[in-house]
């Protein structure tokens, strides 16, 4: 079971770290400069998704561990 949690981490990382290389690529930044507009905001969004995604992970994998 605790392969199967790694293996979760190891995906949502990965999309993270996915996520923010397309945001910041430069193709991204020349061909749609309307998209960088309230950065900021769009960035703290995505993180929050992240973050309530991982915790729900969490908190199901060591409920799952105890039950």
């Amino acid at each position: 079971m605790v392969w199967l949690m790694a293996l979760v981490v190891v995906v949502m990382v990965a999309g993270l770290v996915v996520t923010v290389m397309i945001g910041q690529s430069k193709s991204n930044k020349e061909e749609n400069p309307a998209y960088f507009q309230n950065t900021g905001k769009k960035w703290l969004r995505l993180g929050w998704i992240y973050v309530v995604g991982i915790a729900l992970a969490v908190v199901l994998s060591v409920g799952i561990l105890n039950w």
